[in-house]
């Protein structure tokens, strides 16, 4: 990296793809590079154009005392609120589809086939360090 170059910050990702976007824009270049660092968002590798392409904005409304707390905890881990808000959403949607396969699991489940697995089992003591 140049010594004299400034160093560029973005508040996230979608920040410094806009950036780059804007800068090419600013002189007549499309951006073809790959837009690195996408890949967290599960995505595939994107020109910064193609990812503002497949990112929406939204505005949302958090209490003060929250939006207070998002803004700690995504300071200490160094890390935006955006890229907080994205993964506490990321993680929602992953509990609420864990809970839709498990209840899918369930109405195939067989009460025949469970005793019959559980009679394979050996009718022995736990080992010491395995008892509740």
């Amino acid at each position: 990296m140049n010594k004299f170059a400034p160093k560029l910050e973005f508040r996230d990702e979608s920040s410094r793809a806009a950036a780059y976007v804007d800068a090419y824009a600013s002189v007549g270049i499309e951006m073809k590079k790959p837009f690195k660092g996408v890949e967290k968002f599960g995505v595939e590798t994107l020109t910064p154009q193609e990812f503002l392409e497949k990112i929406s904005t939204i505005s949302l409304r958090l209490p003060d005392s929250l939006h207070n707390k998002v803004k700690e905890i995504a300071k200490k881990e160094g890390i935006s609120i955006n890229q907080f808000i994205a993964s506490a959403v990321s993680e929602k949607m992953s509990a609420f589809a864990t809970e839709d396969y498990l209840e899918r699991r369930a109405e195939r489940a067989n009460r025949e086939k469970f005793e019959e697995a559980l009679s394979q089992i050996p009718d022995v003591e736990p080992e010491e360090y395995d008892k509740l």
